[in-house]
């Protein structure tokens, strides 16, 4: 009867494998034939793929740590955190919706009373910095001005040239303009390379690099970062993915030879804390 059983049991695990497969076929054909139909689907699809495909790099050749093994991180998991984050207006090819419940979390929990932003785009992730910190919290985003002239493209990647101009043109209407909580925050405006970052030397509790990608630019952000940060404070970078934004991630794998950074799973988040 045990050997009757393990060889029905065998044969029906046989067979819903089988079935999967067959339905995987079915889904793949079926979609193939839909991007054929709908070209500009393809394209989120492809983003969604490589976007998965980089997780994966990030582990297999990716130099930084587990942020899941940290102090910080197993803080986080011990108790409920209700961070405030509306992953329904999330840009998901700019910020995607994880990422954006995982910066507002972070904030939520580690109550910073000032906050630094390099790059402000369209302000989405800034907001989110005023409403999940305390209410004295100060928070600073500095961005290219409106009417900054590049001097060389060379410096810019394609896709650090078209979030430029976009931002440029909608710096008037950045999200948090007309929010209350809009007070929070205080615009800064200038290349961040040439910017004097001197006034906010060991102030800055949580600072945010999501500015110029470039590997020179990235370098500079972070050295600022690292004299702009309080004793306790965090640094977060985004976009540590090798497919897009090579640059950003061969240097902090450079950098982790120096100091403990840590991935953040599904995400492509980074971040340092001396006492995370």
């Amino acid at each position: 009867m045990a050997k009757e059983r393990d060889r029905m049991s065998s044969s029906t695990k046989i067979s819903w494998y089988l079935a999967n497969l067959r339905n995987l076929l079915v889904v793949c054909v079926r979609v193939f034939i839909y991007c054929c139909i709908h070209p500009r689907e393809f394209y989120r699809l492809s983003f969604y793929f490589f976007s998965t495909l980089n997780e994966f790099y990030q582990v297999s050749h990716g130099a930084l740590e587990d942020f899941e093994k940290t102090r910080l991180c197993a803080q986080m998991k011990s108790h409920m955190i209700l961070a405030r984050s509306n992953v329904f207006n999330a840009e998901a090819f700019v910020t995607r919706p994880s990422e954006t419940q995982t910066l507002a979390a972070l904030v939520c929990h580690l109550r910073p009373r000032t906050i630094f932003e390099i790059g402000t785009y369209n302000g989405f992730t800034t907001l989110h910095f005023a409403y999940n910190s305390p209410d004295d919290c100060k928070v600073y985003t500095l961005d290219l001005p409106p009417d900054f002239e590049l001097e060389d493209e060379r410096n810019y990647s394609y896709d650090d040239l078209m979030v430029v101009e976009l931002s440029k043109k909608n710096i008037a209407r950045r999200v948090y303009k007309q929010d209350p909580l809009g007070r929070k925050i205080t615009e800064l405006f200038g290349d961040s390379e040439k910017f004097d970052f001197s006034p906010y030397y060991g102030k800055m509790d949580v600072i945010f690099i999501d500015g110029n990608h470039s590997y020179r630019y990235v370098e500079s952000d972070t050295g600022n970062a690292f004299r702009m940060l309080s004793p306790n404070g965090v640094i977060v970078w985004h976009d540590y993915d090798y497919i897009i934004h090579r640059d950003v991630f061969k240097y902090l794998n450079s950098l982790a030879r120096r100091h403990r950074i840590y991935a953040i799973r599904h995400t492509r988040f980074a971040i340092y804390g001396k006492n995370i």
